[in-house]
């Protein structure tokens, strides 16, 4: 089934960082050189499309994004998306909404880059289905 290969590209997508410490005068750093996994304190809940329900798609969604130093997401692009187009939006829109316990380095609070994954698959996703989808 085409989801166990697309689950085989997340997990190696998650092992290796496509972040780069960020550079000026706003530092953000990259949770994997810095060794803190960010812990998700709400999901953003991504729904199901309506027309990929009905049509069988699966697919998966990896979001890079920028968390702040009061856990918010600031900053969301796709990074890969399988298939390209059909699940991006709801994943954007999740990603944005997602809300993280604050990464301290040294007793102070930090921007950090950080990838989330979206895995819809219609036998296992139990989330709401949305009908309409806002393009970003």
């Amino acid at each position: 089934m085409k989801i166990f290969g697309i689950i085989a590209s997340v997990v190696i997508a998650l092992s290796v960082s496509a972040f780069a410490e960020g550079e000026g005068t706003e530092r953000i750093y990259d949770y994997l050189k810095i060794g803190q996994i960010p812990e998700m304190v709400d999901t953003g809940r991504p729904c199901y499309p309506d027309s990929a329900y009905k049509a069988r798609c699966e697919g998966a969604v990896l979001v890079d994004v920028v968390i702040d130093e009061e856990g918010k997401v600031v900053d969301a692009k796709v990074a890969e998306a399988q298939p390209e187009g059909v699940f991006d939006a709801v994943a954007l829109d999740a990603a944005l909404r997602c809300r993280f316990e604050p990464i301290k380095i040294d007793g102070k609070a930090v921007k950090v880059r950080y990838r989330i994954p979206y895995i819809f698959d219609r036998g296992q996703y139990n989330l709401k289905r949305c009908s309409k989808i806002k393009k970003k």
